[in-house]
């Protein structure tokens, strides 16, 4: 292309100068970011941040090649957060992640990974979303209800949640036994204790792991004397009107001969002001 051929066309030339500004600004202020000088105000992330569109507009432009554009979309997924900057925001993060799932709605890749990387990038919300999706889309896959649960517990701090979705996944075949262990220890951190003390109790009696079996029979004792000493709290409580201090004074004041141990080594407390038996950790 001839210099003369540029000046003729007015318009043209504008925008070629107009690319090379924008590249020669890019190229600026990447240096500046990765300089040791100083940086830009603001994550080089915005010059490689994707802009997906609309899920269902996705689906038109496809023309019915969805898995083709589902993978097109997962590539450049993988090249924002994979080569932007690990110190900045991801703002499109949770939009890729909810455009490859509607375009291909089992690929189980995509969700298993979304549940891992998204909560740690601030989208909880948009994690347990994606799970739900993926435990409609993909119900043999106990991994969708399982790394929901997971975020509902490192995330949300919401046990009852982690533990319902546990118990969902250990309901699904193929599912590890220590599944179903798990969705109990959560019930009981939720203090669901009669709900986790069956759990506990199926799979002493069912597990063909013998480590899940002799874990689940441990919380079968722990348990056993949790409601031992629930129970000769209100012993007390009907033969003095009071609570016990301590529960050092059960046997003290003769309710019973001993205060049994935990075969998990957990000391347990009473609260004084409502008889309140709770597990002490060390």
């Amino acid at each position: 292309m001839s210099t003369n051929f540029l000046f003729r066309r007015p318009a043209l030339l504008a925008l070629v100068f107009l690319v090379v500004a924008y590249a020669a600004q890019i190229f600026t202020d990447t240096r500046r970011f990765y300089s040791n000088q100083g940086k830009v105000a603001v994550s080089a992330n915005i010059y490689i941040e994707p802009q997906p569109l609309f899920p269902e507009t996705a689906k038109l432009v496809s023309f019915g090649a969805r898995e083709f554009l589902a993978d097109w979309y997962w590539l450049k997924l993988i090249q924002y957060y994979g080569g932007g900057d690990p110190q900045g925001k991801y703002r499109k993060l949770g939009e890729m992640f909810n455009v490859v799932t509607e375009l291909s709605p089992k690929y189980s890749a995509a969700y298993q990974t979304g549940l891992l990387v998204l909560p740690g990038e601030g989208f909880i919300d948009e994690a347990i979303k994606l799970g739900e999706k993926g435990q409609k889309n993909l119900p043999d896959k106990w991994e969708m209800p399982y790394y929901t649960g997971i975020v509902y517990h490192v995330y949300k701090k919401d046990y009852v949640a982690a533990a319902k979705k546990f118990d969902q996944a250990a309901a699904i075949p193929g599912a590890p036994e220590t599944t179903k262990l798990f969705a109990a220890i959560y019930y009981n951190k939720a203090d669901e204790r009669q709900t986790a003390y069956q759990i506990f109790k199926t799979v002493y009696e069912t597990s063909d792991s013998e480590f899940a079996r002799d874990r689940a029979e441990k919380y079968v004792e722990h348990l056993d004397v949790y409601f031992f000493l629930e129970d000769a709290t209100k012993n007390f409580k009907q033969r003095f009107g009071r609570y016990p201090a301590t529960l050092d004074e059960l046997v003290t004041r003769g309710v019973i001969k001993e205060i049994p141990s935990s075969p998990l080594s957990v000391p347990f407390t009473i609260n004084p002001e409502n008889g309140q038996i709770s597990e002490s950790k060390r």
